[in-house]
């Protein structure tokens, strides 16, 4: 490892100390943000009366059937 390798190695763990908590705060600002505006907007839909998403048509109830029922010999 050359001096230049260990001073760069130096220069990013100094930038990686310094600014860590302001990318902490910045993120959480963001997030705080999102989470604002997204709770306004469902209070929002749910005063107008917006209607839900449809729901995905479920499939149809299929019955389990296990060999024995349908053998006459085996039910006494």
């Amino acid at each position: 490892m050359t001096p230049n390798d260990v001073f760069a190695l130096l220069v990013v763990a100094t930038a990686v100390r310094v600014f860590a908590s302001d990318l902490r705060h910045l993120t959480r600002r963001l997030l705080r943000a999102g989470v604002r505006v997204g709770a306004a907007a469902l209070i929002e839909d749910r005063h107008r009366g917006a209607p839900r998403a449809p729901r995905a048509p479920r499939a149809p109830r299929t019955e389990v059937l296990t060999p024995a029922a349908h053998d006459e010999e085996a039910q006494p």
